[in-house]
């Protein structure tokens, strides 16, 4: 299930328009278009590519917040309904 936060963003006219007739076309909703277009694909190993050691992030903070990720998951599941 995805958790979806609402937000309200500005856009020039022209834009809504546009992206009003690409979801017409498509014949999907406008706010799915909005997120195709802000969401891009990410590589399976996105986190770990993110968190390479570096002189300031070393294996030791990796290998922290994996346990911490880990214990949040743990979390959300036992307050998931």
């Amino acid at each position: 299930m995805n958790n979806y936060i609402v937000t309200n963003i500005r856009l020039p006219e022209e834009d809504y328009f546009r992206l009003k007739e690409e979801a017409l076309k498509k014949r999907k909703s406008f706010s799915a278009v909005i997120r195709d277009k802000i969401t891009k694909k990410r590589p399976g190993n996105y986190e770990k590519i993110l968190l390479t050691p570096t002189d300031w992030f070393t294996q030791k903070d990796y290998q922290d917040y994996k346990k911490m990720r880990l214990g949040l998951k743990k979390r959300a599941k036992m307050y998931d309904w």
